[in-house]
């Protein structure tokens, strides 16, 4: 488990307060307040009421902290905890909101889009930008006047520059052109028109190659600096950028930049990226810091918001992962085990709790990737977990994308196969199922003292060969409060070889041939009905095959390469906008998506008054 002061980017003492009505909806009067993002003692600090801009850069220390406050930023509520994923996750494919039906019902017209300009999130979301914008402005402008090293001020600098393209970047892609705001306000300013997206785009680009021209390699930060923002990381964001901007020979640049700098690689396990192992791993670009205080200083609520509702009660249940993303994994992909996190299913933490099926939930079912430990210091929203913000497997799959539009197949191919290679888990073949283990409340609700198998089906790839053959997804429900299993195939052997568990499993059907067809015993329980034992023959088929298409086929193959392995990462919204298929993948679930106005977010109705009407709201909101 992580402790306190594992990271200097949670112990902050200090946040910078905007000091203008544009970004909150009364004005703040202060510059600076003190947080609880870290654990030093406030006992022996001079009254903070006393800082101000001329006061508090005087020396490395200060600026330090100032920067640390940027980070800091990244883990509010109002950046990347609730609203954030109703404007990402929930409003997609790939997720609906969760939790019980009346719980926070608002986000249901994001799901639904069915939102307005008085929209909570919208408007949340954007003063969370803003806000960061503020206090990256407010060091960017005092940093070069503060008395310290020269080199580690303009890594200072880079790093909060590079904050500030993340926040523009962010508004950008949610609104268009908005206000491009590179100093503090003064009050005569604070009517400000949105500036075009153009503008801000390049501000965007300025800041990045800043960042990537002062800021050090990752393997040149030392431990205690692990997670600062990088130049690896800058010129990362560059290339998505510009794959935004379709400049498509910037982002292969970019993406190629990264990956010769030989500072990453992906992690062998996809299954290692979202535990603690995983975190700030090879293959982390970048990542928002996160820890467990007793008075829950360093942690944030994104895991909290996405827990387990119920038993054990690790959450609130929003961001469901979707019915729809689930036909979108190929036959046997076990990405698709690590994503989402089921009912009666073991936590991954090593606590041994289930997940016990929820009486107030409708299709339960969690983000994995978010998942909440069950046990840490401070109360349940000081979530440890890191924030995986880019991982490098995103970025070969900007190479990928980049290099096709460029005309080099070939290379799109490489980069898409290394993603796909990684997935494998060093495995070949497949009969087209998520294999599971049976928890120890499985256990225990079915009795299975005299079985020796306890890997079952959880899930079966419709039109895979299993469930050709006629082996079930693991199906339950409650009846009158108690749990019971409707339908659970468990795997016995295949093709005579024993199984135990899910490993043995995974081994002997590797041990098969492609194309070929095996007996597969099962051990069948229904409910109201005796156990059953089954032998079905099954075609062995290869996993996840090498993509060959060409052409328009694979771009849809690097597209849907990019939903699998980035599901349920807040990646899938902007990259149906910025593709152009949100309004048929919208409409084709019976989602209201009108072309020319969800592209973008309302501006909010609140900020547009506040501006004396200077902002001007996006068409047909």
């Amino acid at each position: 488990m992580k402790t306190e002061h594992q990271n200097p980017l949670l112990n902050s003492r200090i946040a910078l307060v905007p000091f203008t009505r544009f970004f909150r909806t009364a004005l703040i009067a202060g510059f600076v307040a003190l947080i609880a993002a870290g654990c030093d003692s406030i006992l022996d600090k001079k009254p903070l009421a006393q800082q101000t801009t001329e006061n508090f850069f005087q020396n490395e220390e200060e600026a330090i902290q100032a920067t640390n406050a940027s980070y800091n930023k990244l883990r509010d509520w109002n950046i990347h905890v609730f609203h954030y994923l109703g404007l990402t996750d929930m409003i997609s494919d790939d997720a609906t909101k969760g939790s019980t039906p009346t719980d926070a019902a608002f986000l249901l017209e994001l799901e639904n889009l069915s939102h307005d300009a008085g929209h909570q999130s919208v408007l949340e979301w954007w003063n969370g930008n803003y806000e960061g914008i503020y206090r990256t402005n407010v060091n960017i402008q005092n940093l070069p006047n503060t008395e310290m090293n020269p080199d580690l001020r303009n890594r200072l600098i880079g790093e909060n520059r590079f904050l500030r393209a993340y926040f523009y970047f962010n508004l950008v892609r949610g609104f268009g052109g908005v206000p491009l705001i590179t100093a503090p306000l003064t009050p005569e300013e604070y009517d400000q028109e949105r500036a075009p997206a153009e503008d801000v785009y390049a501000q965007i680009i300025e800041d990045l190659e800043f960042a990537a021209g002062n800021l050090p390699l990752k393997s040149q930060y030392p431990a205690a600096d692990l997670g600062r923002a990088t130049k690896g990381a800058a010129e990362a964001y560059l290339a998505r950028v510009y794959l935004y901007l379709e400049d498509y020979g910037q982002a292969e640049f970019y993406a190629r930049e990264v990956i010769i700098s030989q500072e990453y690689e992906l992690l062998p396990d996809y299954f290692m990226i979202f535990t603690y192992a995983g975190e700030n791993s090879s293959e982390s670009l970048f990542e928002v810091q996160a820890t467990a205080t007793e008075d829950a200083g360093g942690g944030s609520q994104f895991g909290e918001v996405q827990g387990v509702r119920g038993t054990p009660n690790l959450g609130w249940g929003f961001n469901r992962p979707s019915r729809d993303l689930d036909a979108a994994f190929e036959p046997g992909d076990l990405r698709h085990q690590a994503t989402i996190l089921f009912p009666w299913e073991e936590l991954p933490d090593g606590s041994g709790l289930t997940v016990i099926e929820s009486q107030t939930m409708e299709d339960e079912r969690y983000n994995k990737k978010a998942f909440a430990p069950s046990d840490h210091a401070g109360p349940r929203g000081n979530s440890p977990i890191n924030i995986r913000r880019f991982r490098y497997s995103d970025l070969l799959l900007i190479a990928a994308e980049a290099a096709y539009q460029n005309g080099n197949e070939g290379d799109a191919r490489n980069f898409l196969e290394d993603v796909r290679d990684r997935a494998r888990i060093g495995r070949t073949l497949t009969i087209g199922i998520l294999p599971e283990n049976a928890s120890p409340h499985m256990d225990n609700v079915l009795n299975l003292d005299d079985l020796d198998t306890r890997v079952f089906a959880r899930l079966v790839h419709a039109g895979g060969p299993a469930d050709q053959a006629g082996i079930g997804s693991f199906d339950h429900s409650l009846d009158r409060g108690r749990v019971r299993a409707n339908h659970v195939d468990f795997i016995v052997t295949v093709n005579g070889t024993g199984i135990t568990d899910r490993e043995s499993f995974l081994d002997a059907v590797d041990a098969q041939n492609a194309g070929a067809t095996v007996p597969v015993e099962i051990y069948r329980i229904r409910h109201g009905q005796d156990p059953e034992t089954l032998t079905l023959n099954v075609a062995i088929q290869e996993l996840l095959p090498e993509v060959t298409v060409a052409g328009p086929d694979l771009l849809d193959a690097i597209w849907h390469e990019r939903r699998v392995e980035l599901a349920m990462e807040q990646k899938r919204w902007f990259d149906l906008i910025r593709q152009g298929r949100a309004p048929d993948v919208m409409q084709a679930l019976g989602k209201n998506f009108v072309i020319g106005k969800h592209e973008l977010f309302p501006i909010p109705q609140n900020e547009i008054d506040l501006s004396n009407r200077a902002l001007e709201q996006n068409p047909n909101w």
